[in-house]
Order: structure tokens, then sequence, then C-alpha cells
């Protein structure tokens, strides 16, 4: 009888578990087009070799991903399709790999499936998934558009309406619970009360979670999306774990992208352990009176450490000289360059961290607007031609 308990017992316990959290990867980006294109699939290579070697060190039990593996939805580049396939072979020979697609993601990913070993899963829809490998359900929760969560029923109270939805959905997923295995949630979603303070969330766009929605039962979220590390402790452990590279300076004060490890043990709470790139950084620098670019390369070249340096010059309008600023967007030494000269009128600045509009955003915020819609890559392409035109022909920046 004793026995017989025992082993009944332990039928329940699950055993220790190692994951590898990552998401927007983003591969095929370039960045700041407008100003100084920059490819940026190098980089990308190099955090992939430093995660993969890290996942193999650690013995991983299982990989997530928590969307935008690809940076475009439509066409991506040949390039950037293989370092994608030649990852997925490398991480899923390390166990199994689990994709849950974000709004980014290549529409014709299928199109790869013949490629992709038996260890990948690729989910785009909200159902349950129990992996044989390994003791675990996944609870996925893609990329929701407030028009794919609500079809046609479109009213002014889009947030609200598509969340009492995805509600009911999240109340039926508690049926689902399994007590013999470890029930993790993987989302590409913004968690409300995130919202105001990412760029990357969109309330016109895209569904909001309520964390009061959440079921409480689940051991551990890994979210995409927001591209930053987060860490949450409420309803259960959960996190953000960011993108391979950063190319926005309203993200300079981070300490680059990252990925997570996630250890889960029977009877405690998950335990979280960040791991931060160090392939490039970005720069900042306010020059409040105009420099010779000699004096200004020096200063660069003294202030820029490590592999890569990612450059912004703020300068105010009132010190602006077309032919100097020029030149001066074409800077660029053994281990930096110049991205980006922002030009603020007098009026418009604001103390840094501020919000305000940034001449580099209007191409940016047409692009994500053009992916959100899927119109081509090639409308974006023109617009950011044409836009780069009328700026050099004003002689502005």
């Amino acid at each position: 009888m004793y026995n017989r308990m025992t082993k009944e017992v332990k039928k329940i316990v699950k055993p220790r578990l190692k994951i590898l959290h990552t998401s927007d990867w983003h591969v095929g980006l370039s960045s700041w087009k407008t100003q100084r294109e920059t490819d940026r699939l190098e980089e990308q290579r190099e955090c992939l070799e430093e995660m993969f070697a890290v996942a193999k060190d650690a013995k991983v039990d299982l990989i997530i991903h928590a969307g935008d593996l690809f940076h475009h939805s439509y066409h991506p580049p040949q390039e950037a399709i293989r370092v994608v396939v030649d990852a997925l072979l490398q991480f899923s020979s390390l166990a199994p790999f689990v994709w849950v697609v974000g709004n980014h993601d290549w529409y014709a990913v299928e199109a790869l499936r013949d490629v992709f070993p038996k260890g990948v899963y690729v989910i785009k829809d909200l159902q349950v998934r129990v992996l044989q490998e390994v003791p675990v359900a996944i609870f996925p929760l893609p990329y929701l558009s407030l028009t794919r969560l609500l079809g046609s029923d479109l009213g002014e109270s889009l947030q609200a309406v598509a969340q009492e939805k995805l509600h009911g959905f999240m109340e039926e997923w508690k049926k689902k619970r399994r007590p013999d295995t470890w029930n993790i949630f993987v989302a590409h979603a913004t968690i409300e009360d995130l919202a105001s303070r990412y760029l990357e969330a969109n309330a016109h766009r895209e569904v909001f979670l309520k964390r009061g929605d959440l079921p409480s039962f689940f051991h551990y979220g890994a979210l995409g999306h927001l591209h930053g590390f987060i860490p949450l402790e409420d309803p259960f452990p959960m996190c953000y774990s960011s993108s391979l590279v950063l190319d926005n300076f309203k993200q300079a004060d981070r300490r680059g992208g990252s990925f997570v490890l996630v250890e889960l043990q029977e009877g405690e709470r998950a335990k979280i352990e960040p791991h931060f790139f160090h392939t490039s950084s970005l720069m900042s620098l306010d020059l409040e009176e105009r420099i010779g670019e000699e004096e200004l390369w020096n200063l660069l070249t003294r202030q820029a450490v490590g592999k890569r340096n990612y450059i912004r010059l703020r300068v105010r309008e009132e010190i602006l000289q077309p032919e100097w600023c020029r030149n001066v967007r074409k800077l660029k030494g053994e281990n930096w360059e110049v991205v980006m000269v922002e030009v603020l009128a007098a009026e418009e600045v604001t103390p840094q961290g501020e919000n305000h509009v940034e001449l580099e955003s209007i191409p940016d915020l047409f692009a994500r607007f053009c992916r959100e819609n899927h119109f081509s890559e090639e409308v974006v392409t023109l617009f950011q031609n044409y836009y780069r035109r009328v700026i050099e022909e004003k002689g502005e920046l």
C-alpha cells in the first residue's frame, strides 16, 4: 500500500526544467534608413552564436521564441531566411523550439515547413499544445490585431470589446490546466499597464492584455513585443526578454539586447536570469555649439568604446548649417559611425527622456503603418526615397 502511494505521488512531481526564452530577433532589420542605412544582420548572427553557446552550456530542455523572429512580414531577404533556418536547425538540435508568431513574422513561413526539423513548433493560433519531448503545456497567444479578433465587429470601444472576448477565451484555458506538466504562457503582446512606456505598443492596432484576466496557474510567462528586458511578478512570474539588437535611441539607457534563462523547480517560483548582448552600443551626444569636423571626429573616437557604436548627434536649430550637417552625417571611425543627426528647434527642446517627435520617426512610423496594414515593402522603400530626396533638396536633415 505504501509503495503504491509513493509511486502515485512521484508521477505528479514534475522534473526540473531549464528554458531559454528569447524574442524579437527581427532578422533582416536595417536601421536608420532615412539617414545612414545600417544592415544589422552580422550583429544578429553574432548574438545568435552567443545565445546558442549559452544554451548549449546550460543544457536547456526547451527553447521558447515569443514572436518577431523575422523583421519583414512580406518578402524577407534571402540571406535573412538563411540565417533563420540555420539558427532553427542549430537550436532545435539542443531542445524543442517553440515559436509563437508576432506581428512582424513572415506570413508565408509555412513554405519552410519541410526544412524545419520535427522539434520546431510554429504556432499561429490560440490552441494549447502539449509537447511530447518535455512535460510542458504551451498556452500560446500570437500577436492579435483588433481586426483579427473582432472581424467586422468594430465600434468605438474596440479595446474593451477585444479584452472581454479574450477574457472569455482565457476562462476556457483554466479548464485545460494540466497538473502533471509545466503550464507555460507564451505571448507576443503588450501588458496594458506597460503600454504608455513603449513605442511598440499600439492601442489602435493590437489587443492589450489585462493582468487581472491572466489565469494565475501558469508557472511562467514568456513575453515578446516590447524590445526590453522587463521582469514581472504578478499574477505569476513572467518577463519580456528583449530583442537581439537595439535600434531606437530611446533605448540608449538600456544595457543592450538580451535573452533569459529560466529554471522551473517543483515547489519553487521560477528563477529568471537575463543575459545581455554586447555587440553594439547606442550613443547620444548633444552639441550646444558647432565644432569642426576633425575635432568632432576626435571627440567621438575618444568616447566610443567596444566593438560597435552607433551615434546620434542632437543639434540645436540655431547652430544648424546644412553643409556642415551633411558632412557630419558621414563621419565614421574604426568602431563607430554617426547614423542620425537630429535637429531640435529652440522652442521644441525638451528635457531628455520626455516625449517629443523626432525627425527620424516620420518614415519609421509610416513603415510601421504599412506593415500593420500588410502593404508591400516596396511602398515603404518608395516613401523613404522620396522623403530623403525632399530633405536633401531643402538642405535640411
